[in-house]
């Protein structure tokens, strides 16, 4: 008798029957992101706590590397949602007929100019990045030069040797940078400026960071970059300032959005409903040090209180559907 009862419970345990085995009640949602690893747990661990029966399944790598993933899942999609992917990307597999339309809880928080412009959005701006000045205070005083404020301050002849910035064909800063002066001055006074400032420029970096990482270890005075990482590096290295730019800030966006396939699961809006909400917001804006979308919910220590203002007009598509030809333009001319 206490053999077969031993048996039968063996039996339930491999089948997940017994009395409290919830494991394989869970939901399981794909979830592509480019969200660095560092910062995953905490978001899964909070959006555990309300939803314990969905499990996560995060598939983490480069903008580049997710967005050619889903191109080439088109006809066999993997995904469920797509998470913290620049707005660009997300422009181009719309495109492609790759998202669902879907309106999160909490949309009527969002600013219109970081949605997706469909009467139902395909896709919804999370948070925002902008480019900076990265500065060396130290190289500043040893050269006895001012501290530049200003993009039209860059094209002074004394900065000659004194700047690097990213590359706009491998960089998705550089290409920011020079996509917000071509939408907010016109392409031929851009290309006017980009000939000048081309004058002053040292090196093009690979990365939006290579800049920042140059001018701290002070092989460069000046650096055009990333504001966030400026900010970052600023903080443990007491020889870097950060400059907001008085023209404005360029600037780019990443979302969150519902892939399309035959069974659309309810947790993928669960999960898009808790991103787009004041919760994951706050981890988003003080665990990463980033400016989100929602309206009220901002770091007001690190960033201008007119933030927003500053803002340079910003055609997401534009950006999106005129890159190819705009870098090929730019490679003709300075590459």
């Amino acid at each position: 008798m206490k053999k077969k009862f031993i048996f039968i419970l063996t039996f339930m345990l491999s089948l997940g029957i017994f009395v409290g085995c919830k494991g394989s009640d869970k939901q399981v949602l794909n979830v592509y992101t480019t969200t660095e690893d560092e910062y995953i747990d905490t978001y899964v661990q909070a959006f555990n706590k309300k939803y314990s029966d969905i499990k996560l399944n995060i598939v983490r790598d480069s903008t580049g590397v997710i967005t050619s993933k889903l191109l080439a899942e088109k006809q066999n999609p993997q995904a469920d949602v797509i998470w913290d992917l620049a707005a660009t990307s997300l422009v181009k597999l719309k495109q492609q007929n790759l998202l669902e339309q879907y309106t999160p809880k909490e949309l009527n928080n969002i600013d219109k100019k970081f949605i997706d412009k469909g009467y139902t959005p395909s896709w919804v701006g999370v948070s925002l990045w902008t480019n900076a000045f990265t500065i060396n205070k130290e190289e500043a005083k040893e050269k006895n030069m001012a501290i530049p404020r200003s993009y039209k301050e860059l094209l002074l002849p004394k900065y000659k040797g004194e700047i690097t910035m990213p590359n706009p064909g491998t960089s998705g800063t550089g290409y920011m940078f020079v996509s917000a002066l071509i939408q907010n001055l016109g392409e031929q006074d851009t290309w006017r400026y980009l000939d000048k400032l081309n004058k002053n420029i040292k090196k093009y970096e690979h990365s939006g960071t290579g800049p920042i990482k140059a001018v701290s270890m002070g092989e460069q005075f000046i650096g055009i970059d990333m504001r966030g990482e400026s900010l970052r590096e600023e903080k443990k290295s007491p020889q870097i300032t950060t400059v907001f730019p008085k023209e404005g800030l360029a600037w780019d966006l990443d979302g969150i959005a519902l892939v399309k396939k035959k069974e659309i699961k309810e947790s993928s809006k669960k999960f898009i409903d808790w991103i787009v909400s004041p919760e994951a917001m706050k981890i988003e804006a003080d665990k990463r040090n980033r400016v989100v979308t929602f309206k009220g919910i901002s770091d007001k220590d690190i960033y201008p209180k007119d933030f927003f203002k500053r803002l340079m007009k910003n055609d997401i598509e534009f950006a999106a559907n005129n890159r190819e030809r705009i870098i090929e333009e730019w490679n003709k001319r300075y590459k």
